[in-house]
């Protein structure tokens, strides 16, 4: 993992200093210890920062949970808290504000910390590129609606309109017959489920790793419930599978279907084009 410059909002000296000597050990970079939410976020517009750990009970009028709300308002920083409370309020609270994990204290050594940082700057990574693909299908989408406004114009000749002139030139040849086999069917089938944009958002999410429900839902930016309406769209084009481990769901790529469906599209188009 890249090395990366971290600020410390802690409110005990001591501990913070701890982090930083593991936080060093990590092969990363300190580079501001604060104790208050006002110094974090005094020293947030100057400082060039990749990750900030943030403790929840702080000196001054504010806590770390509304610190972090303020950052993920104006800031592209991933947040992981770092706390003593660990209880259900507590957490339920803190998870409004989106933080990428949590560390419970007492932090004894740098395994403490490292793999909820290498998960954090993972899925900071896979967030930014899944808006950025966001944006894409936004524009893709503004201008499949332009073309559909223009192609609805009433200065536009009408579909009908369109079709007798047609007629008139058409040749009096039989037209060949046209044989749509069950492959091609299926082709259009497949086709059809990629109808939204967040399901292509849904299946480069699930390119890099399974993941749960809430999990997707949280990547592509949608409710529940229209997350697992595009889910069981996936799902029954077998595009994507899902597995019960414990008390969650998880949902991965089908690969092998994805490979069908590649194959046979790259046939079809061949066919087309020969």
């Amino acid at each position: 993992m890249a090395k990366l410059k971290v600020m410390i909002v802690e409110d005990e000296l001591i501990t913070a200093e701890a982090i930083a000597v593991l936080l060093k050990k990590l092969d990363h970079t300190p580079v501001a210890i604060v104790s208050s939410g006002e110094e974090a976020l005094s020293k947030v517009k100057k400082l060039d920062l990749d990750l900030i750990l943030m403790d929840i009970i702080l000196a001054g009028s504010m806590d770390g949970i509304e610190v972090a709300r303020i950052i993920n308002a104006n800031y592209d920083i991933p947040i992981i808290f770092i706390t003593a409370y660990g209880d259900k309020n507590t957490l339920d609270r803190a998870k409004l504000s989106e933080p990428y994990g949590y560390i419970v204290k007492p932090i004894t050594n740098e395994d403490d910390l490292r793999p909820t940082i290498e998960l954090a700057m993972y899925n900071h990574k896979v967030k930014n590129k899944l808006k950025k693909d966001r944006e894409k299908f936004e524009q893709i989408k503004q201008l499949i609606q332009s073309e559909k406004k223009i192609t609805t114009s009433p200065n536009v000749d009408s579909f009908e309109t369109r079709a007798l002139i047609d007629e008139e030139n058409v040749s009096s040849d039989p037209l060949p017959e046209i044989e749509v086999s069950a492959e091609k069917v299926h082709l259009v089938e497949w086709l059809k489920s990629f109808a939204n944009p967040e399901r292509f958002l849904i299946l480069e999410a699930l390119k890099y790793q399974p993941l749960k429900l809430d999990e997707i839902r949280f990547l592509i930016g949608k409710s529940q419930s229209t997350t697992s309406h595009h889910i069981k769209k996936l799902e029954d084009t077998g595009f994507i599978k899902g597995w019960k481990e414990g008390k969650y769901i998880y949902y991965s790529l089908n690969k092998s279907k994805m490979m069908q469906f590649v194959n046979l599209w790259e046939n079809w188009i061949k066919d087309l084009s020969s």
